[in-house]
């Protein structure tokens, strides 16, 4: 008995039925990549839409930098010498005051130094005390002028209602004991401190002077 031989079938797929499902579209290049599919979206990414959505894109918005406070120009020439005035008034002022404190102890009255032996002080160690305690007055106020007299020099406004105050008390003193400043070298040397303050003071707040104590807007535009 002879065996047919098993001759296949032109219409039969020996790789078996073909799949129904339709293909993709655009088919295949050789490399097996799909022609024609949208890529697939990478992590972070936002896929095109059907109707051209496109992923927010960044604005490139950048926060405005404000400009720094302009600083002050250079002093004007009567807010120059108005700051020599108050240095000077302040260095008189010292020299009046240090002067004044070892004159202290001879200022106590008969019955101001009784009660001190009364009490059981000795007279030595209170004189020290109270020349001791005029000194520190003095340094104090010497600061007091110092510091004015360098702080209107920068401009600084608050320095000069200070100095306003200052100089409103010594016009005071020298308006109700007026005849005490010619008494004595110290009291001539007191009047001179306090005029040239006063004059100091003055020239802070002539025209010129003036626009350079007030404060520059913070951003000028």
């Amino acid at each position: 008995m002879s065996t047919p031989e098993n001759n296949p079938d032109p219409g039969n797929n020996p790789q078996g039925p073909p799949d129904p499902r339709p293909g993709p579209a655009g088919g295949a290049d050789g490399a097996g990549n799909t022609i024609g599919n949208r890529p697939e979206p990478q992590y972070g990414q936002y896929a095109s839409g059907p109707y051209g959505y496109q992923a927010a894109q960044p604005s490139g918005y950048v926060s405005p930098s404000f400009p720094a406070k302009p600083a002050k120009g250079p002093a004007p020439r009567e807010v120059l010498i108005g700051s020599w005035l108050i240095l000077a008034a302040g260095a008189l002022s010292f020299i009046n005051n240090v002067i004044t404190s070892f004159d202290l102890p001879s200022l106590l009255t008969p019955e101001e130094q009784q009660t001190i032996t009364d009490g059981g002080m000795d007279g030595q160690s209170v004189n020290s005390f109270l020349v001791s305690f005029g000194i520190v007055v003095a340094v104090i106020g010497l600061g007091f002028y110092i510091l004015i007299g360098l702080m209107v020099r920068r401009g600084k406004n608050w320095a000069r209602i200070l100095g306003t105050v200052f100089a409103a008390f010594s016009l005071i003193s020298i308006v109700t004991t007026a005849g005490t400043y010619f008494s004595s070298p110290l009291g001539f040397l007191a009047l001179l401190s306090s005029l040239l303050g006063i004059a100091g003071i003055v020239l802070l707040y002539l025209p010129a002077s003036r626009p350079y104590f007030r404060s520059a807007p913070p951003y000028p535009y």
